[in-house]
């Protein structure tokens, strides 16, 4: 029998509310395979309700497997203590979410309370409580006995377990329904009452006694009552009935909800249910999950006094915004307040507004969840944002502003009844302009991927760069919101900078494409650049921190490629282009390319017949000089890493549609010089520049323009003419690609030492390009694959000088003559 009494008279010594500590308190195991129930003596949390997030420390006692084995069956409680009883003794463990469990001490039981005391500064509930929901953001609040891991493995697992009990749910119910269940506001609204009510009776609310769990309506009706919500099955027919009750026997029995996270079902709740279909349907949008975490707590709201903190989500869909808020705020409450009373302060400081009156239902719906166990007060207010004056109203005084706007743009209807949209055609710059004239302390933003550098947004960055000391910009993903396609990026910005600050602190993070769903699950980013710079006057909205910036800021003064070549589109019709070319000679058309789709780097793709007819060209790109000696280089991004263009000279007169460029030389150039300048072209330079530079499906003249270059071309044709002649001839040798492979990596190494960068830069810079496939038409690998040795450039790899096993040290420094060594003894001390 495990002394509870020792524990629980010590915790409380240590500041733990009596209603924290709790006996025989069950909780999921979900990160066992069958995600049963355990159970622990006693546990003690930072706050209630208790969950997997409060928890702070539970006792149990040995069994016959090792202390190990034992510590590591009881990580689902979330606990980052666990206090192991085998007889006398008590040995106290740190929970892993990985890895063996560490112990840190080890006492007689007897001396529990003494431990405790001794170790009272760091076990205290705020402390743990803060270590867990803060430590990752500031290392201030960090504990080396927290395992930040853990809440991250148990969040994630219980969310996929939450989603397959749905699931399982819904598949119950509409085996026995069919087409019966095909309204998705009463299912959303039935599938609320059930979670409650599993809730409730999990967590053995006393008002779960009020109602029969075997009888559906009786379930139903008691929660109505209890959150003071409309009947939903009144007139319903007696299939509907049987199919529901179906759903409420497969949840009952699921997983139990008594240590899961109440935000936890919110979040599940929504995202289950909102499929993309529902979302066209219901005409409702919504915020990934993680994603909203994520700009929250980069926000860092525990360095503002709670009480000064009115959170408002305007155009709130589903309230994840506001229910990733509820918990970060809660977190910064008084551990000594009951549930009650964060819950009056809670509703009092978050705020939403929607136009679909189902969206307010919805987000009102998941913030009841989220606030377990207090009843409804949400204010989620149906309005029209665009109506004259509402939303500048609604925003202003507000000390945080979340949003994820509508992206699309205001039509003519729109423009006739709202002057907002008289003033711009774009809703995001609309709701931005907004919230940045009500000055907020801070707002978290998803926006169009054009924030980050487009023209667009110039205005809104420059306000930006004048209001906050701290900015954060993340590209994300392709398909982050599931089937929407519309690329985007979050907006961050925090600390109001007071009018004698000119420093701002930037932060640039990317998700890339392969971490998305690391990121929706876990929050994981794949890479963050940092820089603290003075504020321009007046400022310019360079918030973007590019990759390689090191790189571009050490040839900024490099001569560019528009000062060697004039760049200009090509050719355009006043018809569709896919009809504008033909195999076969036609009048009026010439020889030239449609499309540069399977282009390669150093070959030009098979031309074609383009239609020239002065009557179905729209521009004047015709009259450029396409006779004349140039280089030939695709418009659009050959692929979406960063292998961006592919450019080979022609000199038989060519034209290119406006999928592509034209290049000419400015001045005199002979034909090594345009060899060369291909070769820069294809280069790793110009590349990752126009990676950096450009948007991601297209590539700007400006861009182009701006390619730094070397100050002389390097002497190359002679090699250019070698690979060119091996790419394209018909001998088929065995160590054909291999050969390919080394002539380009010796092309490379010449541009690349034509540029004279510092090894470090360079080697930088060949990391960049990764894995990515090179648009070439044989094997590639990257340079630091092939040629792995640290600390040299390409060049000086290539060379074999500094090749491991050759005596290069004898070969570079050669001893001193015997009499100019004897001088240099004598007189060199």
């Amino acid at each position: 029998m495990i002394p509870v009494e020792i524990f629980a008279k010590a915790a409380e010594a240590t500041g733990y509310r009596r209603e924290a500590l709790l006996r025989d308190y069950a909780f999921a195991d979900v990160l066992a395979a069958d995600g049963g129930t355990r159970s622990v003596p006693f546990a003690a949390f930072t706050q209630t309700p208790p969950s997997y997030r409060s928890a702070a420390l539970a006792v149990v006692e040995k069994g016959t497997e090792s202390d190990i084995e034992t510590v590591q069956a009881y990580r689902s409680l979330g606990a980052p203590l666990l206090f192991v009883i085998a007889g006398e003794n008590v040995s106290v463990w740190q929970v892993r979410a990985g890895g063996a469990p560490r112990r840190l001490d080890q006492v007689k039981l007897a001396d529990v309370p003494a431990l405790f005391e001794r170790n009272r500064a760091d076990w205290q509930p705020d402390v743990i409580h803060r270590a867990k929901s803060i430590g990752s953001i500031d290392r201030a609040y960090q504990r080396d006995f927290v395992d930040l891991g853990l809440l991250s493995a148990v969040e994630g697992e219980i969310h996929v377990k939450l989603d397959q009990l749905l699931i399982d749910t819904m598949q119950a119910a509409n085996h026995l329904a069919g087409d019966a269940l095909n309204d998705p506001r009463q299912l959303f609204r039935i599938v609320f009452r059930l979670l409650a009510a599993k809730v409730l009776q999990d967590r053995q609310h006393t008002y779960a006694a009020s109602w029969d769990p075997d009888d559906l309506l009786s379930v139903l009706r008691a929660i109505e009552s209890f959150y003071s919500l409309p009947a939903v099955l009144a007139g319903r027919s007696a299939t509907e009935l049987a199919a529901y009750a179906a759903a409420w026997a497969i949840l009952r029995q699921g997983i139990s909800f008594s240590n899961i996270s109440s935000e936890d079902l919110a979040f599940v709740y929504e995202n289950t249910f909102v499929t993309p279909e529902t979302r066209r349907q219901l005409g409702t949008h919504s915020t990934p999950r993680q994603l909203a975490e994520y700009a929250v707590s980069r926000l860092e709201l525990h360095r503002f006094a709670p009480e000064t903190l009115s959170i408002y989500e305007p155009f709130a869909g589903a309230g994840v915004f506001l229910v990733s808020a509820l918990r970060h705020l809660r977190d910064l409450l008084p551990g000594e307040w009951s549930d009650r009373e964060r819950h009056q302060f809670l509703v009092q400081h978050l705020a939403g507004d929607e136009y679909d009156p189902f969206a307010c239902e919805v987000a009102t719906l998941s913030l009841i969840l989220a606030d377990y166990p207090n009843q409804n007060g949400w204010h989620i207010l149906e309005r029209d944002l665009f109506a004259d004056g509402v939303l500048s109203e609604r925003m202003r005084g507000q000390a945080v502003i979340l949003c994820n706007p509508p992206f699309e743009a205001f039509n003519h209807a729109d423009r006739d009844a709202y002057a907002l949209a008289r003033q711009t055609y774009s809703k995001p710059v609309a709701v931005l302009d907004a919230a940045l004239a009500a000055r907020p302390q801070a707002l978290a933003f998803v926006l169009p991927r054009p924030i980050i550098q487009d023209r667009q947004f110039a205005e809104q960055r420059r306000q930006v760069e004048a209001l906050y000391g701290s900015v954060e910009l993340v590209e994300l993903p392709d398909r982050i919101f599931g089937a929407a396609v519309t690329e985007s990026a979050l907006l961050i910005a925090r600390d109001l900078r007071p009018e004698q600050a000119n420093t701002i602190t930037l932060l640039s993070t990317e998700v890339a494409d392969r971490d998305r769903l690391a990121f929706l699950k876990t929050g994981k980013v794949t890479v963050q650049r940092a820089l603290e710079r003075v504020v321009c006057n007046p400022p310019q909205g360079d918030l973007w921190i590019p990759p390689l910036h090191t790189l571009w800021a050490h040839l900024a003064h490099n001569p560019t490629l528009g000062e060697r070549l004039e760049v200009h589109r090509g050719i355009e019709w006043n018809y569709a282009q896919g009809q504008a070319w033909s195999r076969d000679e036609l009048q009026g058309y010439r020889r030239g390319f449609a499309t540069a789709r399977n282009l390669k780097q150093y070959v030009l793709p098979q031309s074609v017949w383009l239609d020239c007819r002065p009557e179905t060209l729209r521009g004047n790109a015709i009259n450029h000089p396409w006779a004349d000696p140039k280089l030939m280089a695709n418009a659009g991004r050959l692929s979406r890493g960063p292998w961006r263009i592919g450019a080979t000279p022609d000199r038989s007169g060519l034209i290119g549609s406006q999928q592509w460029f034209g290049m000419w030389p400015r001045g005199c150039a002979n034909d090594d010089d345009l060899v060369a300048l291909a070769a820069i072209i294809n280069g790793p330079v110009a590349n990752a520049y126009l990676a950096v530079h450009s948007p991601a499906k297209g590539i700007r003249i400006s861009a182009v323009n701006a390619i730094p270059m070397p100050a002389s071309l390097p002497d190359i044709a002679e090699m250019i003419t070698d690979y060119r002649q091996l790419l394209t001839g018909v001998d088929l040798l065995s160590d054909r690609d291999s050969r390919l492979c080394e002539l380009l990596v010796e092309i490379d190494a010449r541009v690349l030492a034509a540029y004279d960068l510092p090894p470090k830069l360079e080697r930088d810079l060949l990391d960049y390009f990764g894995s990515a496939e090179r648009p070439v038409a044989h094997d590639w690998s990257n340079w630091n694959l092939l040629y792995p040795t640290p600390g040299l450039t390409l060049a000086e790899r290539l060379s074999g000088r500094f090749q491991p096993g050759r005596k290069w040290i004898g070969e570079l420094f050669k001893p001193l003559p015997p009499t100019e060594a004897e001088l240099l003894r004598i007189y060199g001390v």
